[in-house]
């Protein structure tokens, strides 16, 4: 994740800009946990064909072997925060430093935003990371942005345009969505034997540069627009690329263009929001299960609903993602590629997002381009919901969500279409319920404890719970 331009003029900000009168908040935060992981031999059939714990033939051995595998930890961040304007200079600051790779984190993480600008009365001008205002959102941790520069454009109150001019694409990692990420890579280590080559190996990212417009129209009735194109090359470790045009070019041309369409309308106390996404590209190949090796189309759509209700200190919210499938002939060959999603993980529970990491279709996420059937790094079409409850009384905060993951069948010709029946669907579900209860004192203070489980079909053979404990103070 190449992040200079952000340091850079965030070290310009911290020697130049800032005096007394601007001052930087300073933000600290703990985060404690402990994973029970169970893997158990199952006498019953499996009905699940294809799918395994890890993307390589090593997982099988999860199937082989009953063992109980606990692990805890903790981690540590501080955190900058500024946002500000002094003149026609804007910037809006917020980075995290973490307590290292030991950890399984990065050594810093960006927020939402982490840019410096140009301000006028319609025009603002930026270099950093900027969040995309016109992707779906449906979901309530739904994220993209750009890190690179950035052009906005507000010609009346009700209608902003985005022009991402130049993007170093990175999967828009932030520390709420890649906490857990790491966590049972790093809780195999030190075992010997197969275990020793679970760790994803580092891939050459390069090539992958993106450019996006986007705008927003309306206030309580608003319209979302947005076009993304990034060039993948040869980025991707589940990507078999065309050598003879690598070793040419350095890369095979793999591109991708994202669309999205949507609606929102905001009725006071309920608000619903609708998008319908798009996906179309090239990956050029010499896989063979593809029809024609050397090429295969990526020309795929998905849909994101959700809806929100607010009454008092009640908030219900229901979110759901449904994509299409690769469109496979009578010989499991692929025809054409589905629908490729962009940005963070949409859900918010921390097995699916994060300690599992199953996005609900193919995605470029921080390593590249992937498509994949497992249960663990699983970058395969399907079914996502989430259902989020939430009641506040005073500063006090409880939360219940549940995250629902139905995959599409493995193997088998198919159409490649959004499909509402059954039939195409995994006789199983991947489930999770998370119930988390935190203090906060508006914005400065956050203290709470967090209890996650997974739910599996008995063939698989895993069962697990996460309990967490997190906290954060800002000065």
């Amino acid at each position: 994740m190449n992040q200079s331009p952000v340091c850079i003029f965030f070290v310009f900000y911290l020697l130049v800009v800032n005096t007394p009168k601007y001052g930087v908040g300073v933000e600290v935060g703990i985060l404690g946990y402990e994973l029970f992981l169970k893997e158990t031999v199952s006498n019953k059939k499996n009905h699940t064909p294809g799918w395994d714990f890890q993307t390589t033939p090593i997982g099988l051995d999860f199937q082989n072997v009953s063992y109980l595998n606990r692990i805890s930890g903790k981690s540590m961040f501080v955190g900058l925060k500024d946002k500000n304007k002094r003149e026609q200079v804007v910037w809006d600051l917020d980075i995290q430093l973490t307590t290292g790779k030991e950890t399984g984190l990065k050594p810093f993480y960006l927020g939402k935003n982490n840019y410096i600008g140009f301000e006028t009365s319609k025009f603002l001008f930026g270099v950093g990371r900027r969040e995309h205002k016109f992707r779906p959102q449906s979901f309530q941790t739904s994220f993209d942005c750009g890190d690179g520069v950035f052009l906005e454009f507000q010609p009346q109150t009700n209608l902003t345009l985005q022009f991402f001019l130049w993007d170093q694409y990175s999967g828009s990692l932030i520390f709420q969505k890649d906490r857990f990420h790491s966590l049972l890579s790093y809780s195999n280590k030190g075992k010997t034997g197969p275990w020793e080559d679970l760790e994803p190996k580092e891939y050459k990212q390069s090539h992958h540069r993106r450019h996006s417009f986007g705008f927003v129209y309306g206030d309580n009735l608003n319209l979302r627009l947005g076009i993304q194109y990034i060039e993948l090359g040869s980025w991707g470790r589940h990507v078999k690329d065309s050598p003879r045009e690598t070793k040419n070019s350095g890369a095979d041309g793999d591109s991708l263009v994202n669309g999205n369409l949507g609606l929102g309308w905001d009725l006071y106390i309920l608000e619903l929001k609708f998008d319908f996404l798009w996906a179309k590209g090239n990956d050029r190949t010499n896989s063979k299960i593809a029809n024609s090796p050397g090429s295969i189309p990526i020309s795929g759509e998905a849909i994101q609903w959700g809806a929100e209700l607010q009454f008092g200190d009640v908030l219900v919210r229901s979110s759901h993602f449904l994509s299409d499938r690769e469109e496979r002939n009578s010989k499991n060959q692929i025809i054409r590629e589905g629908y490729v999603s962009l940005g963070a993980h949409p859900g918010q529970t921390p097995y699916i997002s994060q300690i599992f990491q199953i996005f609900p279709s193919a995605a470029v996420t921080e390593s590249g381009y992937e498509k994949n059937i497992a249960l663990r790094n699983g970058k395969c079409f399907g079914y996502l919901s989430e259902l989020v409850l939430q009641f506040t009384y005073h500063q006090f905060v409880a939360k219940m969500v549940g995250s629902y993951f139905l995959p599409y069948k493995v193997g088998g010709s198919s159409d490649g279409r959004i499909s509402f029946h059954k039939r195409d669907f995994e006789v199983f579900y991947i489930g999770e319920g998370l119930f988390e209860l935190s203090l906060k004192e508006i914005s400065s203070f956050e203290l709470g404890i967090g209890f996650s489980q997974v739910f599996l079909p008995e063939s698989i053979g895993i069962k697990s719970n996460f309990g967490y404990v997190f906290g954060r103070l800002e000065i």
